[in-house]
């Protein structure tokens, strides 16, 4: 009789185990189709990345931190970037507006930095009432001033002759043209917390810069914002072919007069700024993005498709500007992109993508990829115990950044070559830790931003980078 109950008793222990396994079989096959669908899960299967408009704070860069993560939070960022901004509301995005539908995005309702760093060091406007530059008609300034028109003068990367950046060696001052011997222009934009930063501290003065600098490091707070755009202008097909998102420019010819024209983004840098006042990341998150159809690989051997700055039968030499005695004249760029995209960047795109067409089919933005993101490794500290002078070390308390090539082929094209066998000048970080204060007769840096080299003095006009 013992025999049996024991017989019995092992039967029913054997069942449950059975059953137990049976039933929890469901549950791991969800959990490992959810984590493969999406990249973007945490270990507690949480998001990390929805399509919605607001953004993820770059955490403190750690050993356990990896590139999947920093590539979902720049992709969180990039919807919040790039949601339909709230009408009259400078850097809000609007709530009620569907991903992808026409309009300003957020970042284009940002500052520029032109309108913070005014002749002789003026006080800057309340955040959002800005005016529009003398040199716009007065036609289309409100226009301007509202945000629905955007303004675009730059063609290279730095600006102009007069206005080169502080210690830009490793900055080629360069134009990029498309298929139709267009230049590329680019803009500069920054969000609100870094706005009332510069603001608050008098950062837009070059001698209260250098004062502040010399007892308290500069650097962007967290929660900051700064984004560089490259456009090009646009022919009636790429228009019909709404592969790009599109906005109306009031577009300023290197030397010649402002026209209003449809340009497509083709690439946009993203720093997300990470210092604070006690210890954080000063280095912040970079991620660098681009239109998908700009430039096959370098190491593709017959590319084919229609590209935005390729030529499948020219045989100009890839990423090398035309030059006549010495000098770059107009001419077709034909573009390759060096590097691939990272895998992980490559893996977040893919479902990104996903989302964004899920969402809207027209969506502009399904046609847009993340090249890469750079981080440091291991906390950076924000306000050293004594001012830092530029260029800033790249390596945080765990080592070098995450990688040391970083580089968008239709911002930095020709960098691609040159800084080829300089491997620690091949990234976002490598170029803006020189970032510097206005005044030149120190070298304080500016927390990997160069847009505080910007600011004039009160007195005498200074003026400064335009990067």
């Amino acid at each position: 009789m013992k025999r049996n109950y024991a017989a019995r008793a092992s039967m029913r222990v054997a069942i449950g185990m059975l059953l137990g396994a049976l039933c929890s079989l469901p549950f791991v096959a969800q959990s490992a189709s959810a984590t493969n669908a999406n990249p973007c899960m945490s270990e507690l299967l949480k998001p990390l990345l929805t399509l919605a408009p607001k953004t993820a704070t770059p955490p403190d860069s750690n050993g356990g931190f990896i590139n999947r993560i920093a590539s979902c939070n720049m992709w969180q960022n990039f919807f919040y970037l790039n949601w339909p901004a709230e009408a009259g509301q400078a850097g809000k995005p609007n709530p009620k507006a569907t991903f992808g539908t026409p309009g300003a995005t957020v970042w284009q309702t940002f500052a520029s930095p032109d309108q913070i760093f005014l002749p002789k060091g003026a006080k800057p406007a309340p955040w959002g009432k800005w005016t529009a530059d003398a040199d716009i008609p007065s036609a289309i300034a409100a226009q301007v001033r509202s945000g629905k028109l955007h303004v675009l003068r730059h063609a290279v990367k730095v600006g102009d002759d007069e206005t080169k950046l502080h210690n830009t060696e490793q900055v080629d001052n360069l134009v990029l043209y498309d298929l139709q011997t267009n230049p590329v222009y680019y803009d500069v934009t920054l969000n609100k917390t870094l706005y009332d930063y510069i603001v608050n501290n008098h950062l837009y003065e070059a001698n209260a810069q250098a004062s502040y600098a010399a007892k308290k490091a500069i650097a962007p707070p967290v929660g900051s914002f700064e984004i560089k755009a490259a456009w090009k202008v646009l022919s009636q097909s790429e228009i019909a072919g709404a592969r790009f998102f599109t906005t109306s420019a009031y577009v300023i010819a290197p030397g010649g007069k402002g026209s209003v024209q449809t340009v497509g983004l083709v690439g946009l840098h993203v720093f997300a700024g990470g210092g604070s006042d006690a210890q954080g990341n000063s280095a912040g998150l970079w991620a660098t993005f681009a239109q998908i159809d700009n430039a096959p690989l370098a190491d593709q051997a017959h590319p084919a498709g229609n590209f935005n700055f390729y030529n499948p039968g020219s045989n100009a030499i890839p990423n090398t500007p035309t030059k006549v005695d010495g000098k770059q004249v107009p001419a077709p760029t034909q573009v390759t992109q060096v590097w691939p995209d990272d895998v992980d960047a490559a893996t977040v795109t893919h479902y990104a993508q996903s989302l964004v067409a899920g969402a809207n089919a027209q969506a502009p933005w399904q046609y847009y990829k993340l090249i890469d993101t750079q981080w440091p490794r291991g906390t950076y500290s924000a306000v050293p115990a004594a001012p830092q002078n530029a260029p800033l070390p790249l390596a945080g308390s765990a080592g070098e950044p995450n990688t040391l090539k970083l580089l968008n082929p239709v911002l930095e094209t020709y960098m691609q070559v040159t800084q080829e066998q300089h491997a620690a000048q091949r990234s976002c970080m490598a170029c803006h830790a020189y970032g510097q204060v206005a005044d030149q007769s120190v070298k304080y840096a500016t927390g990997f931003s160069f847009l505080f080299g910007r600011a004039q003095a009160a007195s005498g006009g200074k003026k400064g980078a335009t990067n």
